[in-house]
Protein backbone atom coordinates (compact mmCIF):
# COMPACT_ATOMS: atom_id res chain seq x y z
CA UNK A 1 0.00 0.00 0.00
CA UNK A 2 1.55 3.26 -1.11
CA UNK A 3 1.16 6.45 0.86
CA UNK A 4 0.70 9.76 -0.90
CA UNK A 5 0.73 11.80 2.28
CA UNK A 6 1.72 15.35 1.48
CA UNK A 7 3.60 17.16 4.18
CA UNK A 8 4.84 20.67 4.57
CA UNK A 9 8.59 20.57 4.45
CA UNK A 10 10.16 21.14 7.82
CA UNK A 11 13.48 22.97 7.93
CA UNK A 12 15.76 19.88 7.79
CA UNK A 13 13.82 18.42 4.82
CA UNK A 14 13.88 21.79 3.03
CA UNK A 15 17.64 22.12 3.55
CA UNK A 16 18.33 18.51 2.52
CA UNK A 17 16.53 19.09 -0.78
CA UNK A 18 18.53 22.27 -1.41
CA UNK A 19 21.83 20.53 -0.70
CA UNK A 20 21.22 17.23 -2.48
CA UNK A 21 18.65 18.21 -5.12
CA UNK A 22 16.11 15.56 -4.15
CA UNK A 23 13.31 15.47 -1.62
CA UNK A 24 13.66 13.41 1.53
CA UNK A 25 11.80 13.66 4.80
CA UNK A 26 14.28 14.42 7.58
CA UNK A 27 13.00 14.42 11.13
CA UNK A 28 13.40 17.60 13.11
CA UNK A 29 15.65 17.87 16.13
CA UNK A 30 17.19 14.46 16.75
CA UNK A 31 20.54 15.70 18.01
CA UNK A 32 20.53 17.92 21.01
CA UNK A 33 22.90 20.81 20.49
CA UNK A 34 23.90 22.95 23.40
CA UNK A 35 21.96 26.19 23.23
CA UNK A 36 22.54 29.83 24.02
CA UNK A 37 20.10 32.71 24.18
CA UNK A 38 20.52 35.25 21.39
CA UNK A 39 18.07 38.17 21.10
CA UNK A 40 15.63 36.27 23.29
CA UNK A 41 15.75 33.12 21.14
CA UNK A 42 17.38 29.79 21.82
CA UNK A 43 19.99 29.08 19.11
CA UNK A 44 22.68 26.45 18.70
CA UNK A 45 25.66 27.40 20.83
CA UNK A 46 28.33 27.04 18.15
CA UNK A 47 26.79 29.43 15.62
CA UNK A 48 28.89 32.59 16.09
CA UNK A 49 26.93 35.35 17.83
CA UNK A 50 28.76 37.94 15.72
CA UNK A 51 27.44 36.29 12.54
CA UNK A 52 23.88 36.26 13.91
CA UNK A 53 24.20 39.93 14.91
CA UNK A 54 25.43 40.90 11.44
CA UNK A 55 22.72 38.84 9.73
CA UNK A 56 20.10 40.45 11.94
CA UNK A 57 21.32 43.91 10.86
CA UNK A 58 20.54 43.16 7.20
CA UNK A 59 17.32 45.13 6.94
CA UNK A 60 15.98 43.21 3.93
CA UNK A 61 15.81 39.84 5.68
CA UNK A 62 14.12 38.30 8.70
CA UNK A 63 15.91 35.35 10.29
CA UNK A 64 13.60 32.37 10.79
CA UNK A 65 15.70 29.32 11.65
CA UNK A 66 19.29 28.15 11.98
CA UNK A 67 21.19 25.01 12.89
CA UNK A 68 24.82 24.12 13.50
CA UNK A 69 24.24 20.72 11.91
CA UNK A 70 25.05 17.22 13.08
CA UNK A 71 25.95 15.15 10.02
CA UNK A 72 25.62 14.73 6.24
CA UNK A 73 21.81 14.71 6.34
CA UNK A 74 21.58 17.58 8.81
CA UNK A 75 24.09 20.20 7.80
CA UNK A 76 24.45 23.75 9.05
CA UNK A 77 21.91 26.20 7.67
CA UNK A 78 20.16 29.52 7.86
CA UNK A 79 16.56 30.07 6.81
CA UNK A 80 15.17 33.56 6.36
CA UNK A 81 12.50 35.40 4.49
CA UNK A 82 12.51 38.78 2.85
CA UNK A 83 10.88 41.53 4.92
CA UNK A 84 9.39 43.07 1.77
CA UNK A 85 7.90 40.40 -0.42
CA UNK A 86 10.07 40.26 -3.53
CA UNK A 87 8.57 39.10 -6.77
CA UNK A 88 9.45 35.56 -7.90
CA UNK A 89 11.93 36.83 -10.53
CA UNK A 90 13.89 38.81 -7.91
CA UNK A 91 13.95 35.79 -5.61
CA UNK A 92 15.18 33.64 -8.50
CA UNK A 93 17.99 36.15 -9.19
CA UNK A 94 18.94 36.14 -5.51
CA UNK A 95 19.05 32.33 -5.31
CA UNK A 96 21.13 32.12 -8.50
CA UNK A 97 23.54 34.69 -7.11
CA UNK A 98 23.95 32.80 -3.85
CA UNK A 99 24.47 29.53 -5.71
CA UNK A 100 27.28 31.16 -7.71
CA UNK A 101 29.29 31.31 -4.47
CA UNK A 102 31.53 28.28 -4.12
CA UNK A 103 30.64 27.12 -0.60
CA UNK A 104 26.91 27.92 -0.64
CA UNK A 105 23.81 26.05 -1.71
CA UNK A 106 20.65 28.13 -1.74
CA UNK A 107 17.01 27.48 -2.53
CA UNK A 108 13.54 28.77 -1.91
CA UNK A 109 10.00 27.58 -1.48
CA UNK A 110 6.78 28.67 0.17
CA UNK A 111 6.94 28.17 3.93
CA UNK A 112 4.20 27.18 6.34
CA UNK A 113 2.99 30.78 6.70
CA UNK A 114 2.57 31.25 2.94
CA UNK A 115 5.66 33.43 2.45
CA UNK A 116 8.74 32.67 0.40
CA UNK A 117 11.51 31.32 2.58
CA UNK A 118 15.14 31.11 1.56
CA UNK A 119 17.48 28.40 2.79
CA UNK A 120 21.26 28.72 2.73
CA UNK A 121 23.43 25.72 3.53
CA UNK A 122 26.72 23.95 2.86
CA UNK A 123 27.89 20.34 3.37
CA UNK A 124 29.37 21.26 6.74
CA UNK A 125 28.53 20.95 10.40
CA UNK A 126 30.28 22.07 13.55
CA UNK A 127 31.81 18.74 14.58
CA UNK A 128 33.05 18.02 11.03
CA UNK A 129 35.30 21.08 10.76
CA UNK A 130 34.99 23.67 13.53
CA UNK A 131 37.32 26.22 11.94
CA UNK A 132 35.68 26.13 8.50
CA UNK A 133 32.24 26.15 10.17
CA UNK A 134 32.98 29.39 12.05
CA UNK A 135 34.53 30.97 8.94
CA UNK A 136 31.48 30.04 6.82
CA UNK A 137 29.10 31.66 9.30
CA UNK A 138 31.22 34.80 9.73
CA UNK A 139 31.41 35.31 5.94
CA UNK A 140 27.72 34.62 5.32
CA UNK A 141 26.35 38.11 6.16
CA UNK A 142 28.71 39.79 3.67
CA UNK A 143 27.88 37.25 0.95
CA UNK A 144 24.14 37.81 1.45
CA UNK A 145 24.58 41.60 1.36
CA UNK A 146 26.59 41.44 -1.87
CA UNK A 147 24.02 39.21 -3.57
CA UNK A 148 21.15 41.40 -2.31
CA UNK A 149 22.82 44.50 -3.77
CA UNK A 150 23.43 42.72 -7.07
CA UNK A 151 19.83 41.45 -7.12
CA UNK A 152 18.50 45.01 -6.67
CA UNK A 153 20.61 46.28 -9.58
CA UNK A 154 19.61 43.41 -11.87
CA UNK A 155 15.95 43.69 -10.92
CA UNK A 156 15.90 47.42 -11.66
CA UNK A 157 17.62 46.81 -15.01
CA UNK A 158 15.04 44.16 -15.87
CA UNK A 159 12.25 46.58 -14.92
CA UNK A 160 13.79 49.20 -17.24
CA UNK A 161 13.53 46.75 -20.15
CA UNK A 162 9.90 45.84 -19.57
Amino acid sequence: MSSNIEYKKNAPSFIYEILYGKPKYIRGRTAEHRQKIWNGYSVDENIPTRALDELNRIKEIELRSSCEGSGPEKTTYLIFRFRDQLNPEEIKIFVQGMNAIEDIKCGTDIGNMGFYRVGVTTPLWYEKDKEHFVKWWLELPTKIQIVLATTKVLASELADFS
